[in-house]
């Protein structure tokens, strides 16, 4: 079977993309940043090669792209970060940790191995998130990568025809990870909240169902991804109504901090 490279491979949704590629046959090249996550996906999965990598590293890029070589038809972009405090208070540091995580990375990492990816006429997945086309006031950072991940994905996905190369964007509403608890801690928006956060391996399936049935976009669920798209049609007004839709939200917001004990901020 073929070598499939997965950023965010020691995550709650790499591991469960890393499960279901690794029960498939393919060989996985698992890419973290956080030894124990790596070494808790190994207990956990076979066929995984664990890399140690920070993606905002060029050298450290460089040096996974030797690793994987010429032997490349999956591309998983499924590392992510977010920031939560506000924005006139986020340091250069910070903004360009979530930038350089959320974007830059991949489209670093998908140049590096496009001509692996060109020769098996191999498939990018990029996990992006609902938040690719709803700005969310507390994490304008976080808004601002993943609108432009989806950006990337959708100009690649228009020059498939030329380079053969497949490209598909996983949009996800909230999934209940340690992200997202990090979020309910320290601020993150209340819009996470709107429905009951999905489990990691539903979005692992959305990134399956891509490779297996080649889409351009696959919203999950389908339903939200639709009404953020009618919703963006007249931002103006949706800017007005999303504090209100937030503050419906809140009920949620405090059910799964008491879930998990999480105190939040005042």
């Amino acid at each position: 079977m073929s070598r499939a490279v997965v950023t965010g491979a020691g995550g709650a949704i790499g591991t469960e993309i890393c499960r279901r590629l690794a029960a498939r046959g393919h060989q996985i090249i698992a890419v973290d940043v956080d030894d124990v996550g790596l070494k808790a996906l190994q207990d956990k999965v076979s066929r995984v090669t664990p890399v140690r990598c920070d993606l905002t590293d060029p050298t450290d890029i460089s040096r996974l792209t030797d690793v994987v070589g010429d032997d490349c038809s999956i591309l998983v972009h499924a590392a992510g970060l977010v920031v939560t405090a506000p924005f006139e208070r986020v340091s250069d540091a910070e903004i360009h940790r979530e930038v350089g995580v959320n974007l830059l990375a991949p489209m670093l990492l998908t140049r590096a191995l496009f001509p692996a990816l060109q020769a098996s006429r191999g498939h990018v997945v990029a996990v992006a998130s609902l938040g690719s086309m709803l700005p969310m006031g507390e994490s304008p950072g976080y808004s601002a990568s993943k609108f432009g991940l989806r950006g990337f994905l959708l100009a690649l996905a228009a020059r498939t025809p030329v380079t053969g190369v497949r490209t598909s964007i996983v949009n996800p509403g909230a999934v209940d990870t340690p992200m997202l608890r990090h979020e309910a801690a320290t601020g993150g928006s209340a819009l996470n909240f709107i429905g009951t956060p999905l489990e990691p391996d539903r979005i692992a399936r959305a990134v399956v169902s891509a490779l297996d049935r080649p889409r351009v976009e696959i919203n999950v669920p389908r339903a939200h991804g639709w009404l953020v798209k009618v919703a963006m049609l007249s931002p103006g007004m949706t800017l007005r109504l999303l504090p209100k839709v937030a503050r419906l939200a809140q009920g949620n917001l405090t059910r799964y901090r008491a879930k998990y004990d999480i105190q939040g901020i005042s």
